[in-house]
């Protein structure tokens, strides 16, 4: 649809001087798409971001409890899309929504098929897209905003419509759009390393997890590259890992899993999100403290440093529900770094 923005000269002839021209005030209108689905009608079109921004509002509910139901806004997620529409490569082709409110003066035009509205504060509320709209205020680039507009909505008819819209959408899984970063071309040098290591678990057969890993979605009794790429990304950029070459990193990796998988009664547990995430959490200590004591990072040698932590027990009372990574962290550290006691026969 075009939408180059058009002007409708309302200035009109008095009728008691008709050869002079009374100056009225222009109402700027865009051309617009009217839909009825249902009950409900609305319209599409696209309006300049500096002549909307303004004249819209959030209702938040910290700020107004009895009306508001929109959670507040992220500002740094506002800068991501604000960054991503100035970069000059990307588009964001999804509508905002927006409900015309009485003080908008919202009028359809059907002979010249476009909408007005005046241009005062809090006219249009936002239902969907408040962080997107933010971003198109907070980009550099004088973006048109493609917007859908209710009017006529009762409160009640806007927080059912909220509801629906945050209900029936369905975002891509994040295992997915990491799982196809690589055909986009926008994978960064630490996904691609952490993609190259959880490929080649899952297909060696010297790993405890082949087969085991999710590349593009979550599932039961799984791994997923999200859960994995949280729980070993940050042993890339510290630590022992940091130094070792590609290859010795894998090893070094298979070792540990190996060791856990040989040592912890449930092997189960290395495919539950919060025990694999705690092991990692260790990586750095567990490997640092096998090398002080045994002076190698084989897989024996670590299941000797592990084998205390991995006859613990993780789950709560009954036994049945595993406790958070929070918890099983701080078990793992106090008995990891608990001293022994020096006796007379080690004197």
């Amino acid at each position: 649809m075009n939408c180059v923005l058009k002007e409708k000269n309302l200035a009109t002839q008095s009728a008691s001087a008709p050869t002079k021209k009374i100056a009225r005030k222009k109402a700027t209108t865009y051309p617009a798409l009217l839909m009825t689905q249902n009950k409900h009608r609305f319209y599409f079109t696209t309006i300049p971001v500096d002549d909307l921004f303004k004249y819209c509002f959030v209702a938040k509910r910290d700020e107004d409890p009895v009306a508001g139901f929109q959670r507040a806004l992220n500002e740094s997620r506002a800068d991501d899309i604000a960054s991503y529409l100035a970069a000059g490569t990307g588009s964001i082709p999804s509508n905002i929504v927006l409900s015309a409110q009485p003080n908008a003066a919202f009028v359809y035009d059907r002979k010249t098929k476009s909408i007005s509205f005046a241009r005062q504060p809090s006219v249009f509320l936002v239902l969907d897209g408040q962080h997107r709209l933010w971003g198109y205020q907070k980009c550099s680039v004088r973006h048109r905003v493609p917007v859908a507009i209710y009017e006529g909505l009762t409160r009640a008819e806007e927080t059912k419509l909220f509801i629906d819209i945050n209900t029936t959408q369905r975002g891509v899984p994040a295992a997915l759009l990491l799982d196809i970063k690589e055909l986009a071309d926008v994978e960064d040098a630490k996904e691609h390393t952490l993609r190259q290591i959880f490929d080649r678990l899952n297909t060696d057969s010297q790993s405890p997890l082949a087969g085991k890993l999710s590349a593009s979605k979550s599932l039961a009794k799984r791994i997923s590259r999200v859960t994995f790429n949280r729980a070993v990304g940050p042993i890339l950029t510290s630590g022992v890992a940091l130094d070792a070459g590609a290859e010795n990193r894998y090893k070094l990796i298979l070792n540990f899993l190996n060791a856990w998988d040989a040592e912890v009664p449930d092997k189960s547990l290395l495919l539950r999100s919060a025990f694999f995430e705690s092991i990692f959490e260790l990586f750095g200590e567990v490997i640092q403290s096998t090398l002080s004591s045994k002076r190698s990072a084989k897989q024996v040698m670590i299941q000797a440093t592990i084998r205390p932590l991995a006859r613990l027990s993780y789950f709560g009372t009954g036994g049945r529900v595993l406790l958070s990574k929070k918890s099983i962290v701080a078990i793992m550290q106090s008995t990891l770094r608990k001293t022994a006691p020096i006796s007379a026969e080690m004197l």
